[in-house]
């Protein structure tokens, strides 16, 4: 998957913030102790010492350097656990005064062995699912706003269920699929009526997902494959790689799906899509009003085919934005 040097500023970037702010906070944690607990400024300045010394046993050349430096090796090593048992005894971990990273692996450079770590590659992933997605509507959604009431609690002879309960069942599955997800997660179709909670609920997941870490993407089917068509027909400036992010993001969301426009090259992205996260074991959620004979009848065999190994949640109810409304 490549990047756009958007995404590698805005990467450096932050990698340069942590750098700061990690050496920032190191050096106020040792500030703090040693105001606090002189003995170990005292400790500390000896170790800090300790370079001088080695240069002067070493360039005296006695016949006892070698045991000296062991000496040398041993008081250090008490002088540093006579400061972890100051740190103990007055209330703080021992690993409170060293420098802390955010990433262990490539103490916050971004490479690791010559390659990109993990983490530059999730900055790099995070800021495309950012420039990709609506990812301000995420904030608006949550599972504890989401409004059961809203449903009818008398049992409906048309459908033949409850619909309150029904959809008690839908959201704990979505809560669920939230707690526990991972990359191997399954991949859900959500049907259903305009306003029956479909965008809520998908968007609650992504509030949860990516509260784990994980990159995701959401937008409109419109929105997302229109991204994918202005890169692919030359008409957008942008460097970043809108088909890819879509194929390799941790969690796509893809909102109603079927009010795109239709056409052979919408319908050849869409197919790709979800045949590429398929294959690649990656999930995805999409919502759409369309039943299953308006996708077979919307789309080709072989994207309702891959669509039918998802999940379906059948939404039920009434129009919730229309009960607001007149509320």
């Amino acid at each position: 998957m490549k990047f756009g040097s958007k995404a590698y500023e805005y990467a450096l970037t932050e990698l340069s913030r942590r750098r700061a702010r990690s050496k920032y906070e190191y050096e106020n944690r040792i500030a703090d102790i040693e105001r606090k607990i002189p003995e170990i400024a005292r400790l500390r300045s000896e170790l800090a010492n300790t370079s001088i010394k080695l240069s002067k046993i070493i360039l005296a050349r006695n016949d006892n350097t070698n045991e000296l430096i062991r000496q040398m090796a041993d008081e250090n090593l008490a002088m540093q656990q006579s400061i972890d048992n100051l740190l103990t005894q007055n209330g703080y971990s021992p690993d409170y005064i060293k420098y802390q990273f955010y990433c262990d692996l490539c103490e916050d450079s971004g490479y690791r062995e010559g390659k990109r770590c993990s983490c530059f590659n999730t900055l790099l992933k995070n800021f495309s699912s950012k420039e990709l997605s609506g990812a301000s509507h995420i904030k608006l959604s949550s599972f504890e706003t989401f409004k059961l009431d809203y449903y009818s609690d008398s049992y409906n002879e048309d459908l033949g269920i409850v619909p309150r309960k029904k959809m008690e069942e839908i959201l704990r599955y979505c809560e669920k699929y939230a707690n526990e997800f991972s990359t191997e997660s399954k991949s859900i179709c959500m049907s259903g009526q305009t306003g029956v909670g479909k965008t809520h609920l998908s968007l609650s997941i992504a509030k949860e997902v990516i509260a784990k870490g994980f990159n995701v993407i959401y937008g409109s089917s419109q929105d997302l494959l229109r991204n994918v068509e202005r890169e692919h027909f030359g008409k957008s400036d942008d460097d970043k790689d809108a088909l890819g992010s879509l194929l390799g993001c941790d969690l796509l969301i893809m909102d109603d799906l079927g009010t795109e426009f239709e056409s052979s090259f919408y319908n050849s992205v869409i197919y790709n899509v979800i045949n590429s996260r398929l294959n690649k074991g990656l999930p995805t959620i999409i919502s759409t009003n369309l039943n299953l004979s308006g996708l077979e009848s919307r789309y080709s065999d072989r994207v309702v085919s891959r669509l039918m190994v998802y999940d379906f949640l059948r939404f039920v109810g009434s129009d919730i934005r229309q009960i607001k409304r007149f509320k």
